[in-house]
């Protein structure tokens, strides 16, 4: 018999109402807030009830511990779960939006080189020994630092997304549905051929409809699994504090992509106003408001570029 993913007395409406939501990485995490609320209301709720005012305070006040952002999260969560079961019970309290704390944007951090050598060699220690998890992790690695794919875009390749001879990556559906091309260097290339041939030997699946970067058992790779994997590599390269502690994250290698690339131009002497909508397209952003994060956040690192291409930047950001 499959195990009841909610139990409480509204577990058939929180059910009905995830399925409508879990798709990607954020759906998961959908699933997941779903499960916290569920054994709340375990607690909380008799057969008949719905969620009411005082109720969903309670569940509120329960968080006064978590960050601002997990907070926000959860509440905005519950917010559509509680317009979603008006419709059935018309008692049901709708949070305000007001309710919901303002989100922070974590400070990016910008790995150096140093840092992306620790990462790299820690990545091919990781277990099980003998297995391709070590190769898978410290590949996937490297490829998110030279091209600044977002982690879900890289997870999400199939083999035959990856074109080594012509140097080309096809991102499907990615970010905003938005598909695109993405040329790699050759030494990207080269380790990633290196990769495959790893693969190919290990036997897992070459249909060009099989995923590129696989777990054990020759699946996808998860979102959460790596990103569990690389927070454990980062707190062993004494790059991160202990759990429960903010630092450096899997997306940073994003951020430090797209300002190594601006600083290279810089210092180049590059128009950045003709480059600035070569890199947007590169990153999969809608507009080249979409690289204001990158400027903004590292300000102390591009000092003038700022100041001197502030008119460039406009509109909503993007990672």
């Amino acid at each position: 018999m499959a195990r009841l993913l909610f139990r409480s007395v509204l577990s058939p409406r929180l059910d009905a109402f995830l399925r409508t939501r879990c798709v990607g990485s954020r759906g998961q995490n959908t699933r997941k807030i779903l499960r916290y609320l569920d054994q709340f209301l375990r607690r909380d709720l008799r057969p008949g009830q719905t969620i009411t005012r005082s109720v969903a305070e309670r569940w509120m006040a329960s968080m006064k511990d978590l960050s601002p952002n997990t907070r926000g999260g959860r509440i905005a969560v519950l917010r559509q779960f509680c317009r979603y079961l008006s419709y059935f019970n018309p008692d049901t309290y709708i949070v305000p939006r007001n309710c919901t704390p303002r989100r922070t944007r974590p400070t990016p951090y910008i790995y150096t080189r140093g840092d992306v050598r620790k990462i790299m060699a820690r990545a091919k220690r990781v277990g099980p020994r003998g297995s391709l998890r070590p190769m898978v992790v410290s590949t996937l690695v490297g490829l998110l630092y030279a091209t600044g794919l977002r982690i879900g875009e890289a997870l999400n390749l199939t083999l035959g997304d990856v074109d080594l001879t012509r140097r080309i990556l096809l991102i499907q559906n990615g970010k905003f549905n938005k598909s695109r091309y993405v040329p790699i260097s050759p030494s990207t290339a080269s380790q990633l051929a290196t990769y495959l041939r790893r693969r190919q030997k290990a036997g897992f699946s070459t249909a060009s409809s099989a995923p590129f970067f696989i777990n054990l058992s020759g699946a996808k790779y998860g979102h959460a699994a790596f990103t569990s994997v690389f927070l454990q590599i980062l707190r062993k390269s004494g790059l991160r504090g202990q759990k429960g502690q903010r630092g450096p994250r899997v997306h940073d290698l994003r951020h430090t992509f797209a300002v190594g690339r601006l600083l290279a131009w810089y210092k180049e002497g590059v128009d950045l106003g003709a480059k600035l909508p070569l890199l947007s397209t590169y990153l999969g952003h809608t507009g080249i408001g979409g690289t204001q994060v990158y400027l903004h956040a590292t300000a102390q690192l591009l000092g003038s570029v700022s100041r001197r291409f502030h008119i460039f930047f406009a509109g909503p950001h993007e990672n």
